[in-house]
């Protein structure tokens, strides 16, 4: 008689594995390191130039609304700001001043980015709690957010 071979204490060690990371030390480790924060800079520049981009057109309207700069003499609803500027400047009028604005945004967001991720590590190291088992309290992820904000990538939002 065969009996079926038991996987469950393979399976459980080979997922238990998987969640341990191999510690790198050593040139190897530190441009694991650099990849890595030009990774994190990178995804932090993309999605600040994508926030940006898509809210661009409400902050233009907000700007034009403050500044009086759309040729009425008196106030402007948002919508008649929103109306003028399509039919005076075409679609690509409610984007003007992007590029600005994606040469302030892009490197403070990849730096807030990637110095949240950052943070985060320390106060794992700090609070002795082991990175790949267990999760960070919300107290201190939030602190690591507020300091990669505030300390981090300097505003700019």
């Amino acid at each position: 008689m065969n009996k079926p071979k038991d996987t469950t204490s393979e399976k459980t060690t080979s997922t238990t594995f998987a969640l341990q990371r191999k510690p790198t030390t050593g040139a190897s480790g530190a441009a694991h390191g650099a990849a890595d924060m030009t990774r994190r800079m990178a995804c932090g520049g993309l999605a600040g130039m994508i926030a940006k981009t898509a809210t661009n057109p409400l902050d233009r309207i907000r700007m034009l609304s403050q500044t009086g700069e759309h040729g009425s003499k008196e106030k402007q609803s948002a919508v008649s700001l929103y109306r003028s500027i399509i039919r005076n400047e075409g679609i690509l009028g409610l984007w003007a001043g992007n590029g600005a604005n994606l040469l302030r945004v892009v490197p403070a967001k990849a730096v807030v980015f990637s110095t949240n991720d950052m943070y985060r590590k320390l106060l794992y190291r700090l609070s002795g709690r082991d990175s790949t088992t267990e999760p960070l309290p919300s107290a201190l992820s939030f602190l690591a957010g507020g300091m990669a904000g505030g300390g981090g990538g300097g505003g700019g939002g």
